[in-house]
């Protein structure tokens, strides 16, 4: 029994040297003893769980492509352009016709050619041969003035030298005579030989023409006009004074 205080002491000493130590040391593990019984009590970290929600399966979708085709109608129109038709009037302030485009420097529309089967639209000169029936019988010719005439007059033999050129030329070398209808309201002018001014005809009736009034001896070779044609009908005629 003398021996428990030793023990006890040499307890307190153990127990006095430990508490110096600067070192802590957790133990996870609590013992203790209750009437000569061990038990141990262990205590698990706490586990943290994560519920993870359950995987979705999602089908890949096949995209659908809609292409919308626009039908686009063109219309085309067609525009045909007419040129208007040229209209031959008498000019009453100057009866003498200048030469047209396109005329060989002929006074007028030109001259004859043999392609021509009906008289065309335009001004033409020649000899009015015969009148009845609504038509006029129709000698075309070519009249020229100036260095046109003076060529032609070469040309034809008439002359070598141009001093000795005349002042106007009518070539007729072509025998073609054109039977052309006569407008209902044909105009006609004349060479009044009464008047003094063969420069400036007078007008007169179709129903009237030809007069014995005129200068001229028409019909006939001679009787020497400008047709103005239009629509293939004569709608003026205008005697031409030659000396």
């Amino acid at each position: 029994m003398k021996r428990l205080p030793l023990l006890v002491l040499a307890l307190g000493i153990l127990v006095a040297a430990c508490g110096d130590d600067d070192s802590t040391f957790t133990t996870p593990t609590a013992s203790s003893t209750t009437g000569g019984t061990e038990t141990t009590s262990t205590t698990a970290p706490p586990t943290s769980t994560t519920t993870e929600p359950p995987p979705t399966s999602t089908e890949p979708t096949t995209p659908t492509s809609t292409t919308s085709t626009s039908t686009t109608t063109t219309t085309t129109t067609t525009t045909t352009t007419t040129a208007p038709e040229t209209v031959y009037l008498v000019d009453t302030t100057d009866f003498f016709p200048d030469p047209f485009p396109g005329s060989g420097g002929a006074h007028g529309s030109g001259c004859v050619t043999p392609g021509f089967d009906a008289l065309p639209n335009g001004v033409w000169f020649g000899f009015a041969e015969g009148v009845g029936g609504g038509s006029i019988a129709f000698d075309l010719a070519c009249f020229y003035t100036g260095p046109a005439a003076c060529t032609a007059q070469i040309d034809d033999g008439f002359v070598t030298d141009p001093a000795d050129c005349l002042d106007f030329w009518v070539r007729n070398n072509v025998a073609t005579t054109f039977a052309v209808p006569l407008a209902p309201g044909a105009r006609v002018w004349y060479v009044d030989m009464t008047s003094g001014d063969v420069s400036s005809p007078a007008e007169i009736p179709l129903a009237d023409w030809p007069t014995p009034d005129s200068f001229q001896d028409c019909p006939g070779g001679h009787c020497s006009v400008w047709l103005y044609v239009n629509g293939g009908r004569v709608t003026g005629i205008v005697e031409q004074y030659l000396p």
